[in-house]
Protein backbone atom coordinates (compact mmCIF):
# COMPACT_ATOMS: atom_id res chain seq x y z
CA UNK A 1 0.00 0.00 0.00
CA UNK A 2 2.48 2.97 1.29
CA UNK A 3 5.78 1.09 0.33
CA UNK A 4 5.52 0.85 -2.88
CA UNK A 5 4.85 4.29 -3.95
CA UNK A 6 7.07 6.55 -0.93
CA UNK A 7 10.42 5.08 -1.85
CA UNK A 8 10.55 6.58 -5.13
CA UNK A 9 8.70 9.23 -4.65
CA UNK A 10 9.50 10.74 -1.18
CA UNK A 11 12.85 9.74 -0.49
CA UNK A 12 14.21 12.99 -1.71
CA UNK A 13 12.52 15.21 0.10
CA UNK A 14 13.80 13.34 3.34
CA UNK A 15 17.19 13.01 2.62
CA UNK A 16 16.98 16.93 2.01
CA UNK A 17 15.45 16.99 5.72
CA UNK A 18 17.97 14.61 6.61
CA UNK A 19 20.85 16.78 5.59
CA UNK A 20 18.99 20.04 6.54
CA UNK A 21 19.35 18.45 10.29
CA UNK A 22 23.06 17.15 9.92
CA UNK A 23 24.00 21.18 9.25
CA UNK A 24 22.04 22.81 11.23
CA UNK A 25 23.01 20.60 14.17
CA UNK A 26 26.84 21.51 13.40
CA UNK A 27 25.69 24.81 13.41
CA UNK A 28 24.10 24.87 16.90
CA UNK A 29 27.52 23.58 18.48
CA UNK A 30 29.74 25.53 16.54
CA UNK A 31 27.52 29.00 18.19
CA UNK A 32 26.31 27.69 21.02
CA UNK A 33 28.28 24.72 21.96
CA UNK A 34 28.38 22.70 24.79
CA UNK A 35 28.24 24.33 28.86
CA UNK A 36 30.24 23.39 31.31
CA UNK A 37 28.64 23.86 34.73
CA UNK A 38 30.16 27.15 36.26
CA UNK A 39 30.28 26.04 39.83
CA UNK A 40 32.05 22.99 38.98
CA UNK A 41 34.35 23.84 35.98
CA UNK A 42 37.57 23.47 37.80
CA UNK A 43 36.55 19.76 38.11
CA UNK A 44 35.94 19.18 34.91
CA UNK A 45 39.30 20.55 33.75
CA UNK A 46 40.78 17.06 32.77
CA UNK A 47 37.57 15.99 30.51
CA UNK A 48 37.94 19.78 29.00
CA UNK A 49 41.59 18.70 28.15
CA UNK A 50 40.88 15.49 26.67
CA UNK A 51 38.06 16.94 24.27
CA UNK A 52 39.67 19.32 23.30
CA UNK A 53 43.52 18.04 23.63
CA UNK A 54 45.46 17.46 19.70
CA UNK A 55 42.01 18.21 17.84
CA UNK A 56 43.99 21.46 15.53
CA UNK A 57 41.04 23.77 17.03
CA UNK A 58 38.68 21.42 16.11
CA UNK A 59 37.24 21.44 19.57
CA UNK A 60 37.76 24.91 21.31
CA UNK A 61 37.32 25.42 24.93
CA UNK A 62 36.13 29.63 25.74
CA UNK A 63 37.21 29.95 29.89
CA UNK A 64 35.49 33.29 29.73
CA UNK A 65 31.87 31.29 28.40
CA UNK A 66 33.15 28.08 30.43
CA UNK A 67 31.76 26.60 26.83
CA UNK A 68 33.16 24.15 24.10
CA UNK A 69 32.62 24.83 20.86
CA UNK A 70 32.42 22.18 17.85
CA UNK A 71 34.29 23.62 14.44
CA UNK A 72 31.82 22.12 11.89
CA UNK A 73 34.39 20.31 9.42
CA UNK A 74 35.97 18.71 13.35
CA UNK A 75 32.36 17.11 13.61
CA UNK A 76 31.67 16.02 10.05
CA UNK A 77 35.08 14.01 10.25
CA UNK A 78 34.13 12.24 13.08
CA UNK A 79 30.78 11.52 11.24
CA UNK A 80 32.34 10.77 8.62
CA UNK A 81 34.52 7.28 10.20
CA UNK A 82 31.60 6.24 11.89
CA UNK A 83 30.10 3.13 10.68
CA UNK A 84 27.65 0.25 11.20
CA UNK A 85 29.50 -2.59 9.94
CA UNK A 86 29.38 -5.97 11.99
CA UNK A 87 27.52 -3.86 14.48
CA UNK A 88 24.46 -6.03 16.27
CA UNK A 89 21.62 -3.25 15.07
CA UNK A 90 19.00 -4.55 13.07
CA UNK A 91 16.99 -2.74 10.88
CA UNK A 92 13.91 -2.03 11.16
CA UNK A 93 13.24 -3.68 14.92
CA UNK A 94 10.92 -3.28 17.46
CA UNK A 95 12.58 -3.74 21.06
CA UNK A 96 11.91 -3.26 24.62
CA UNK A 97 13.37 -0.24 26.39
CA UNK A 98 12.75 2.73 28.98
CA UNK A 99 13.34 2.12 32.26
CA UNK A 100 10.33 2.32 34.67
CA UNK A 101 10.90 3.21 38.51
CA UNK A 102 7.59 1.20 38.85
CA UNK A 103 5.88 -2.08 38.44
CA UNK A 104 2.10 -1.53 37.66
CA UNK A 105 0.08 -4.11 38.87
CA UNK A 106 -3.47 -4.60 37.25
CA UNK A 107 -5.86 -4.90 40.10
CA UNK A 108 -9.51 -4.47 37.89
CA UNK A 109 -10.53 -0.71 37.90
CA UNK A 110 -7.61 -0.06 40.75
CA UNK A 111 -3.72 -1.22 39.91
CA UNK A 112 -0.57 -0.30 42.45
CA UNK A 113 2.42 0.29 41.98
CA UNK A 114 5.79 -1.35 43.38
CA UNK A 115 9.55 -0.82 43.01
CA UNK A 116 10.78 -3.69 40.93
CA UNK A 117 12.69 -6.90 42.74
CA UNK A 118 15.05 -8.84 41.16
CA UNK A 119 12.44 -11.27 39.82
CA UNK A 120 10.93 -8.49 37.92
CA UNK A 121 14.49 -8.22 35.86
CA UNK A 122 14.47 -11.93 35.78
CA UNK A 123 10.82 -11.35 34.37
CA UNK A 124 11.73 -9.16 31.71
CA UNK A 125 14.74 -10.83 30.39
CA UNK A 126 12.60 -14.43 29.77
CA UNK A 127 9.60 -12.19 28.35
CA UNK A 128 12.16 -10.47 25.75
CA UNK A 129 13.77 -13.99 25.07
CA UNK A 130 10.42 -16.19 24.35
CA UNK A 131 8.88 -13.56 21.98
CA UNK A 132 12.55 -13.30 20.32
CA UNK A 133 13.41 -9.77 20.27
CA UNK A 134 15.71 -8.53 18.29
CA UNK A 135 17.18 -6.81 21.38
CA UNK A 136 17.20 -6.97 25.45
CA UNK A 137 16.37 -3.56 27.27
CA UNK A 138 15.57 -3.76 30.86
CA UNK A 139 12.63 -1.71 31.47
CA UNK A 140 12.07 -1.41 34.86
CA UNK A 141 14.39 -0.73 37.47
CA UNK A 142 15.25 1.74 40.33
CA UNK A 143 18.35 3.12 39.38
CA UNK A 144 20.43 2.45 43.05
CA UNK A 145 19.51 -1.56 42.80
CA UNK A 146 20.80 -4.68 41.00
CA UNK A 147 22.90 -2.88 38.77
CA UNK A 148 25.34 -5.91 38.18
CA UNK A 149 22.66 -8.44 38.82
CA UNK A 150 20.67 -7.14 35.79
CA UNK A 151 23.48 -7.74 33.78
CA UNK A 152 24.66 -11.30 34.65
CA UNK A 153 20.76 -12.48 35.02
CA UNK A 154 19.89 -11.05 31.52
CA UNK A 155 23.19 -12.08 30.17
CA UNK A 156 22.53 -15.99 31.13
CA UNK A 157 19.19 -16.15 29.47
CA UNK A 158 18.85 -13.27 26.72
CA UNK A 159 21.17 -14.07 23.78
CA UNK A 160 20.95 -11.12 21.25
CA UNK A 161 21.92 -7.42 22.29
CA UNK A 162 21.58 -6.26 25.30
CA UNK A 163 21.48 -2.43 26.83
CA UNK A 164 22.05 -1.90 30.08
CA UNK A 165 22.23 1.36 32.31
CA UNK A 166 25.11 1.63 33.89
CA UNK A 167 25.81 4.31 36.59
CA UNK A 168 28.46 2.52 38.86
CA UNK A 169 32.21 1.61 38.75
CA UNK A 170 30.71 -2.44 39.37
CA UNK A 171 28.70 -1.95 36.98
CA UNK A 172 31.21 -0.88 34.21
CA UNK A 173 33.32 -4.27 35.38
CA UNK A 174 30.52 -6.28 34.76
CA UNK A 175 29.69 -4.68 31.41
CA UNK A 176 32.95 -5.62 30.71
CA UNK A 177 33.13 -8.77 31.92
CA UNK A 178 30.19 -9.76 29.57
CA UNK A 179 31.33 -8.08 27.01
CA UNK A 180 34.71 -10.25 26.93
CA UNK A 181 32.79 -12.87 27.20
CA UNK A 182 31.43 -12.74 23.54
CA UNK A 183 28.27 -10.86 24.86
CA UNK A 184 26.49 -8.20 22.83
CA UNK A 185 26.29 -5.81 25.64
CA UNK A 186 26.35 -2.03 25.11
CA UNK A 187 25.52 0.42 28.22
CA UNK A 188 23.52 3.56 28.23
CA UNK A 189 23.88 6.73 29.12
CA UNK A 190 23.04 10.82 29.19
CA UNK A 191 25.79 12.97 29.38
CA UNK A 192 24.26 16.20 29.07
CA UNK A 193 21.50 18.06 30.37
CA UNK A 194 19.59 19.80 27.70
CA UNK A 195 19.94 22.28 26.41
CA UNK A 196 23.93 21.31 25.66
CA UNK A 197 24.86 21.12 28.88
CA UNK A 198 27.34 18.57 30.56
CA UNK A 199 25.76 16.47 33.05
CA UNK A 200 27.28 15.50 36.72
CA UNK A 201 30.65 14.40 36.89
CA UNK A 202 29.71 10.56 37.76
CA UNK A 203 28.06 10.84 34.71
CA UNK A 204 30.60 11.60 33.14
CA UNK A 205 33.53 9.75 34.54
CA UNK A 206 30.83 6.74 33.65
CA UNK A 207 30.88 7.18 30.49
CA UNK A 208 34.39 7.95 29.81
CA UNK A 209 35.21 4.43 31.88
CA UNK A 210 32.69 2.18 29.18
CA UNK A 211 34.44 4.45 26.47
CA UNK A 212 38.08 3.40 27.57
CA UNK A 213 37.28 0.18 27.66
CA UNK A 214 34.99 0.06 24.21
CA UNK A 215 32.10 -1.12 25.16
CA UNK A 216 29.64 0.20 22.55
CA UNK A 217 27.65 2.77 24.63
CA UNK A 218 24.21 3.96 23.46
CA UNK A 219 24.06 8.44 24.35
CA UNK A 220 20.43 9.58 25.65
CA UNK A 221 19.35 13.05 25.05
CA UNK A 222 15.79 13.84 26.02
CA UNK A 223 14.67 17.71 25.45
CA UNK A 224 11.08 18.15 26.36
CA UNK A 225 9.46 20.61 23.41
CA UNK A 226 8.66 24.48 25.18
CA UNK A 227 10.78 23.21 28.12
CA UNK A 228 14.51 22.83 27.92
CA UNK A 229 14.42 22.28 24.03
CA UNK A 230 12.30 24.46 21.01
CA UNK A 231 8.50 24.15 20.77
CA UNK A 232 8.51 22.83 17.10
CA UNK A 233 8.92 19.42 16.04
CA UNK A 234 12.06 20.45 13.53
CA UNK A 235 13.54 22.52 16.44
CA UNK A 236 13.17 20.09 18.98
CA UNK A 237 14.97 17.12 16.69
CA UNK A 238 17.55 19.46 15.99
CA UNK A 239 18.32 20.03 19.86
CA UNK A 240 17.92 16.21 20.73
CA UNK A 241 20.61 15.20 17.35
CA UNK A 242 22.84 18.44 17.87
CA UNK A 243 23.51 16.78 21.58
CA UNK A 244 24.03 13.54 20.55
CA UNK A 245 26.92 14.99 17.77
CA UNK A 246 28.24 16.73 20.86
CA UNK A 247 28.74 13.09 22.81
CA UNK A 248 29.57 11.31 19.61
CA UNK A 249 32.75 14.27 19.65
CA UNK A 250 33.12 13.49 22.87
CA UNK A 251 33.42 9.79 23.12
CA UNK A 252 35.85 10.08 19.91
CA UNK A 253 38.41 12.26 21.86
CA UNK A 254 38.13 9.89 24.69
CA UNK A 255 38.27 6.18 22.42
CA UNK A 256 37.95 6.96 18.79
CA UNK A 257 37.24 2.90 18.36
CA UNK A 258 34.08 2.54 20.31
CA UNK A 259 31.08 2.43 18.87
CA UNK A 260 28.71 4.88 19.83
CA UNK A 261 24.69 4.70 19.49
CA UNK A 262 22.01 7.70 18.87
CA UNK A 263 19.44 6.84 21.33
CA UNK A 264 18.07 10.42 20.88
CA UNK A 265 14.78 10.72 22.63
CA UNK A 266 13.22 14.36 21.35
CA UNK A 267 9.92 14.58 23.43
CA UNK A 268 7.20 16.25 22.37
CA UNK A 269 5.13 17.75 25.79
CA UNK A 270 3.08 20.67 26.34
CA UNK A 271 4.55 23.94 27.85
CA UNK A 272 3.34 25.63 30.91
CA UNK A 273 4.41 25.36 34.40
CA UNK A 274 2.67 21.82 34.76
CA UNK A 275 3.58 20.17 31.12
CA UNK A 276 2.12 17.39 29.73
CA UNK A 277 3.87 14.31 28.22
CA UNK A 278 2.67 13.40 25.15
CA UNK A 279 4.69 10.58 23.93
CA UNK A 280 1.76 8.44 22.00
CA UNK A 281 1.13 11.27 19.99
CA UNK A 282 1.81 11.03 16.12
CA UNK A 283 3.93 14.13 16.07
CA UNK A 284 6.26 12.17 18.47
CA UNK A 285 6.46 9.75 16.33
CA UNK A 286 7.36 11.62 13.58
CA UNK A 287 9.76 13.77 15.25
CA UNK A 288 11.77 10.59 16.67
CA UNK A 289 11.42 9.03 13.01
CA UNK A 290 13.38 11.81 11.65
CA UNK A 291 16.33 11.48 13.98
CA UNK A 292 16.30 8.00 13.16
CA UNK A 293 15.76 8.61 9.44
CA UNK A 294 18.84 10.65 9.89
CA UNK A 295 20.79 8.53 11.40
CA UNK A 296 20.33 6.13 8.80
CA UNK A 297 21.37 8.47 6.25
CA UNK A 298 24.43 9.12 7.86
CA UNK A 299 25.19 5.47 9.12
CA UNK A 300 25.37 5.75 12.55
CA UNK A 301 23.41 2.88 14.47
CA UNK A 302 20.06 4.27 16.43
CA UNK A 303 17.59 3.10 19.01
CA UNK A 304 14.63 5.32 18.45
CA UNK A 305 11.70 5.85 20.38
CA UNK A 306 7.85 4.88 19.27
CA UNK A 307 4.74 2.77 20.27
CA UNK A 308 4.15 4.19 23.96
CA UNK A 309 1.35 5.99 25.41
CA UNK A 310 0.92 8.68 27.77
CA UNK A 311 -1.79 7.17 30.22
CA UNK A 312 -1.36 5.09 33.40
CA UNK A 313 -4.48 2.52 32.32
CA UNK A 314 -3.62 -0.13 30.42
CA UNK A 315 -7.10 -0.15 27.88
CA UNK A 316 -7.17 -3.37 25.59
CA UNK A 317 -8.99 -0.79 22.84
CA UNK A 318 -7.35 -2.14 19.59
CA UNK A 319 -6.07 -5.71 18.71
CA UNK A 320 -6.68 -6.03 22.79
CA UNK A 321 -4.35 -3.50 23.73
CA UNK A 322 -3.84 0.42 23.51
CA UNK A 323 -4.42 2.40 21.02
CA UNK A 324 -1.60 5.11 20.81
CA UNK A 325 0.75 1.70 20.77
CA UNK A 326 -1.24 0.05 17.59
CA UNK A 327 -0.94 3.58 15.55
CA UNK A 328 2.67 3.50 16.45
CA UNK A 329 3.43 0.00 15.49
CA UNK A 330 1.52 0.98 11.96
CA UNK A 331 3.40 3.94 11.76
CA UNK A 332 6.59 2.73 11.80
CA UNK A 333 6.22 -0.66 10.12
CA UNK A 334 4.01 -0.16 7.64
CA UNK A 335 4.39 4.06 6.63
CA UNK A 336 8.16 4.76 7.80
CA UNK A 337 10.95 3.34 6.11
CA UNK A 338 14.53 3.74 6.56
CA UNK A 339 15.32 3.14 10.35
CA UNK A 340 17.41 0.67 12.72
CA UNK A 341 15.72 0.05 15.86
CA UNK A 342 13.54 1.45 18.30
CA UNK A 343 12.35 0.47 21.96
CA UNK A 344 9.90 1.62 24.34
CA UNK A 345 7.47 -0.43 22.14
CA UNK A 346 5.98 -2.48 25.04
CA UNK A 347 4.75 -2.95 28.22
CA UNK A 348 4.93 1.14 29.59
CA UNK A 349 2.16 2.95 30.98
CA UNK A 350 2.07 6.04 32.73
CA UNK A 351 4.69 8.38 30.26
CA UNK A 352 7.11 5.32 31.36
CA UNK A 353 7.15 6.18 34.80
CA UNK A 354 5.59 2.26 34.89
CA UNK A 355 6.00 -0.98 33.68
CA UNK A 356 3.07 -3.80 32.98
CA UNK A 357 3.78 -7.25 32.27
CA UNK A 358 0.26 -7.61 31.20
CA UNK A 359 0.77 -4.60 29.04
CA UNK A 360 3.98 -5.97 27.50
CA UNK A 361 2.51 -9.71 26.58
CA UNK A 362 -0.61 -7.80 24.78
CA UNK A 363 1.72 -5.08 22.93
CA UNK A 364 3.83 -8.19 21.32
CA UNK A 365 1.10 -10.04 20.24
CA UNK A 366 -0.18 -7.14 18.38
CA UNK A 367 3.02 -6.36 17.22
CA UNK A 368 3.21 -10.06 15.71
CA UNK A 369 -0.18 -9.70 14.23
CA UNK A 370 0.67 -6.61 12.69
CA UNK A 371 4.58 -7.57 11.41
CA UNK A 372 2.10 -10.43 9.69
CA UNK A 373 0.43 -8.68 7.39
CA UNK A 374 0.38 -7.96 3.90
CA UNK A 375 -0.54 -4.66 2.22
CA UNK A 376 -3.99 -5.77 2.35
CA UNK A 377 -4.10 -7.21 5.76
CA UNK A 378 -3.11 -3.58 6.79
CA UNK A 379 -6.26 -1.91 4.46
CA UNK A 380 -8.51 -4.30 5.97
CA UNK A 381 -7.05 -3.06 9.75
CA UNK A 382 -7.28 0.31 8.25
CA UNK A 383 -10.92 -0.26 7.07
CA UNK A 384 -11.99 -1.74 10.35
CA UNK A 385 -11.06 1.15 12.32
CA UNK A 386 -12.32 4.78 11.67
CA UNK A 387 -9.89 6.61 13.87
CA UNK A 388 -7.27 4.48 13.25
CA UNK A 389 -7.60 4.88 9.29
CA UNK A 390 -7.60 8.97 9.56
CA UNK A 391 -5.13 9.35 11.73
CA UNK A 392 -2.63 6.36 9.31
CA UNK A 393 -3.98 8.57 6.60
CA UNK A 394 -3.06 12.41 8.05
CA UNK A 395 0.57 10.59 9.12
CA UNK A 396 0.91 9.82 5.34
CA UNK A 397 -0.07 12.96 4.32
CA UNK A 398 2.95 14.20 6.14
CA UNK A 399 5.22 11.28 5.38
CA UNK A 400 4.75 12.58 1.44
CA UNK A 401 5.46 16.32 2.60
CA UNK A 402 6.96 16.66 5.85
CA UNK A 403 7.53 20.38 4.91
CA UNK A 404 3.76 20.02 6.98
CA UNK A 405 5.06 19.16 9.82
CA UNK A 406 8.93 20.05 9.99
CA UNK A 407 9.61 23.46 8.86
CA UNK A 408 13.28 24.14 8.98
CA UNK A 409 12.97 27.94 10.45
CA UNK A 410 16.51 28.43 9.01
CA UNK A 411 18.37 30.90 10.94
CA UNK A 412 15.65 32.30 13.49
CA UNK A 413 16.10 28.71 15.29
CA UNK A 414 19.74 28.86 16.16
CA UNK A 415 19.07 32.61 17.53
CA UNK A 416 16.26 30.67 19.49
CA UNK A 417 18.26 28.51 20.98
CA UNK A 418 21.06 30.60 21.54
CA UNK A 419 18.55 33.51 23.17
CA UNK A 420 16.94 30.73 25.40
CA UNK A 421 20.03 29.16 26.66
CA UNK A 422 22.06 33.03 27.04
CA UNK A 423 18.40 34.87 28.50
CA UNK A 424 16.49 32.42 30.25
CA UNK A 425 18.91 29.81 31.08
CA UNK A 426 17.86 26.99 29.02
CA UNK A 427 14.05 27.31 29.79
CA UNK A 428 12.36 27.97 26.40
CA UNK A 429 8.98 28.10 28.07
CA UNK A 430 10.09 31.81 28.81
CA UNK A 431 10.49 32.49 24.80
CA UNK A 432 8.20 33.92 22.58
CA UNK A 433 8.93 31.44 20.02
CA UNK A 434 7.14 28.73 22.57
CA UNK A 435 4.09 30.84 22.83
CA UNK A 436 3.96 31.20 18.73
CA UNK A 437 3.82 27.63 18.18
CA UNK A 438 0.86 25.60 20.02
CA UNK A 439 -0.85 24.16 17.29
CA UNK A 440 -3.14 21.61 19.33
CA UNK A 441 -3.42 19.23 15.49
CA UNK A 442 0.65 17.97 17.25
CA UNK A 443 -1.35 16.74 20.21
Amino acid sequence: MFKKIRQTDYENLWNRLGRDLTYDAKQILLYCGIQIPESHADAYAGLVSRITRGTEYGAIHDPFTHRIHFEPAYIQTIMDQVYRFNFPIVDNSFGPGGIAGFIHKDRGKDYDLRPPSLNHILNQALLASRHDMPFSFVCARQMDQFETEQIEMTANIFKGPMFFSVTTEAGVKSAKAFRDQGHDVMTHHTIFESPLRFSTLNSMDIFQQCVEQEIPTMLATQPFSGQNGPMTPYGLALLAFSEFLAGLAVAYAINPETKIINGAFPTMCTPGISPQLKIGTVTHNFVNYLVAYTSRLLDIPSVQSGCTIEGDVHHKGLLETDYETVRGIVLWDSLFEGWHMIRHCYGLLDNMAAFSFEKAKDDIAALRHIQSLDDDGVKALLANNISLNRDIQKADMIYQRPTLLFKREKESLLEVIIESIDTFRGDFGKHRHTLENIPEEWF
